[in-house]
């Protein structure tokens, strides 16, 4: 059986899979969402403007056994947390959502999924949503991508450390990675994510990594996901990630840390383009390893004649 083989552009698609406001059915879909609302400035009462902070799939919307902390219009398909106790109240009142939704079987949410929090984005307060349900409510996020490479003191061949995810992992299980990469907490810069990540998932020293690694540029990416079942959840994943590179020396090897990684592998660009393109990285992993191979001039328009739509895609337009 021959191995499948994508371009660089269809690899990009799969972190994206929704078309772009210019694109035929982006209306169509878009149409379909429900607006997540928060106050756009926090009161003790349901009097204030309210701002859209996240979109949720009609499944979600029709199929989550909300709690009465929500309200629900699925005529004007808006979802809104219209009183507060208090200003933590809106993150509760999310949480509280997701475990409610995990008890029925509607939701996998692990420990880590449940304690690592992200800030949503778009109101003047901070109102948190632990990691495992930022995609149900559609929220913005922050992450890093980070790129450990070696040079060869002999040849100057570039390799590549590429990790192999834990086959236990909830989301992508056994596929390649990026060698480091992660979400930033509702309360962390981003290169304090980097640092953390660094030696969390790859045993690499906090002040080397704070010395050494580069912040290069961002990528972004929006992709929808239906439920898989009939009465399930979807999911909308919109990020922005700040990509960081860093050149290891020979004495710094990354070593699995938690057990998120499998193992670590240091591959020749060639084993890391073939992989790519045969599918086995994680999607933004390989978005980001296209953009580290476009900027140390491994693709270039000699070898890739799409390669201003591979760079386009590489910079998500954001709706909201």
């Amino acid at each position: 059986m021959a191995i499948q083989t994508l371009t660089y552009t269809e690899v990009i698609g799969r972190c994206h899979g929704l078309p772009y406001p210019d694109e035929q059915q982006y209306a169509q879909i878009t149409a379909q969402f429900y607006h997540f609302r928060l106050k756009e400035v926090w009161n003790a009462d349901d009097s204030g403007n309210y701002v859209t902070v996240g979109w949720i799939v009609p499944c979600t919307a029709i199929n989550m056994p909300w709690t009465s902390k929500f309200r629900v219009d699925h005529q004007s398909k808006t979802i809104d947390i219209p009183y507060a106790e208090g200003e933590d109240y809106e993150s509760r009142a999310i949480t509280e959502q997701l475990i409610v939704a995990r008890s029925q079987g509607l939701l996998s949410l692990s420990k880590k999924l449940e304690e690592e929090l992200y800030r949503v984005l778009g109101i003047n307060r901070t109102v948190r949503v632990p990691r495992g349900g930022s995609a149900l409510f559609g929220i913005q996020t922050f992450g890093i991508q980070m790129t450990g490479y070696v040079l060869s003191e002999k040849t100057g061949e570039m390799k590549i450390w590429v990790p192999k995810r834990s086959a236990t992992r909830m989301q992508w299980p056994g596929m390649m990675d990026n060698t480091v990469g992660g979400g930033a907490n509702f309360d962390e810069e981003h290169f304090d994510c980097m640092v953390r990540e660094a030696e969390e998932e790859a045993s690499l020293p906090r002040e080397f990594m704070r010395e050494n690694a580069k912040v290069v540029g961002t990528i972004s990416y929006f992709h929808v996901r239906d439920a898989k079942a009939p009465g399930g959840l979807g999911f909308v994943d919109r990020s922005l990630q700040f990509i960081y590179d860093v050149e290891l020396p020979s004495h710094i090897v990354p070593k699995p840390l938690d057990d998120e990684v499998e193992e670590f592998y240091l591959w020749t660009i060639d084993q890391t383009v073939e992989a790519i393109k045969q599918g086995k990285f994680k999607s933004n992993a390989a978005a980001t390893l296209i953009d580290f191979l476009f900027r140390h001039g491994f693709i270039s328009p000699k070898l890739e004649p799409e390669l201003e739509t591979v760079i386009f895609s590489l910079i998500r337009r954001r709706p909201l």
